[in-house]
């Protein structure tokens, strides 16, 4: 008969547990897979003649360990903003008119309304009628100081700078710079449409401007609405 030896029950032993762990229903949040090696002798029991048969055997359990992973997907909300542009647009400044005329401080232009200009310019010195350029009606002639006003069916048809004996001590202008006396009016207005040593008619910003030199000078300066009131002269 076979003894079993005190060895072979310790290794029985631990093969049980090694079972009680495998089979458990403990989860681990993280473990490592391994390899459990269980070695058992078992020593048959000889004739006391022979000597003892010892018989090893390698036992390996292998025990997997199962990581669940849990995975989360977060969902984004976008939020959509609707950006209004207003856009406004600047209004354009009015251009200025170069040939207003500047009369002690004040402007009018050709082609204002004269119930508009006239508490502009103060008392007249004078007042007459004459034909109109077109010859269809009559134009209503009114003095300044250095300058005439000729309106024809309420609007000033066109103005005259002159220097006529004692220059006035305050003496109207154009805006641009244009006076009389200057001695250069070519310098602001440009190539003439037409001119002689002593005259010249130009056109700036579709109105007419004819000047009159003497000794140099710009004595007459006619600014018109139209070009038929410009003196004729030859070239």
């Amino acid at each position: 008969m076979k003894r079993t030896s005190k060895m072979t029950v310790i290794a029985a032993a631990a093969i049980m547990a090694l079972g009680l762990v495998s089979c458990g229903d403990t989860e681990e949040s993280s473990s490592k897979s391994g390899t459990v090696s269980l070695v058992t002798t078992t020593t048959a029991a000889a004739p006391e003649s022979s000597e003892a048969e010892t018989t090893t055997t390698t036992t390996t359990a292998e025990t997997t360990t199962t990581e669940e992973t849990t995975t989360t997907t977060a969902t984004e909300k976008e939020t959509e903003t609707e950006t209004e542009t207003t856009t406004t647009t600047a209004a354009e400044p009015e251009t200025a008119d170069k040939l207003a005329i500047n009369y002690k401080g004040n402007k009018i232009s050709v082609g204002e309304s004269f119930a508009d200009a006239e508490s502009k310019l103060g008392t007249y010195i004078d007042h007459f009628t004459a034909a109109h350029c077109t010859d269809d009606g009559m134009d209503e002639v009114y003095e300044y100081e250095g300058m005439e006003v000729v309106v024809f069916e309420g609007k000033i048809s066109h103005v005259m700078l002159y220097n006529v004996g004692d220059a006035p001590a305050d003496p109207p202008y154009a805006e641009c710079g244009l006076k009389v006396g200057m001695t250069d009016p070519q310098s602001i207005l440009g190539e003439p449409l037409k001119a002689n040593d002593t005259d010249s008619k130009y056109e700036v910003d579709g109105k007419y401007v004819y000047v009159q030199m003497e000794d140099g000078k710009a004595r007459v300066i006619m600014i018109a609405e139209l070009e038929e009131a410009i003196p004729d002269f030859a070239e």
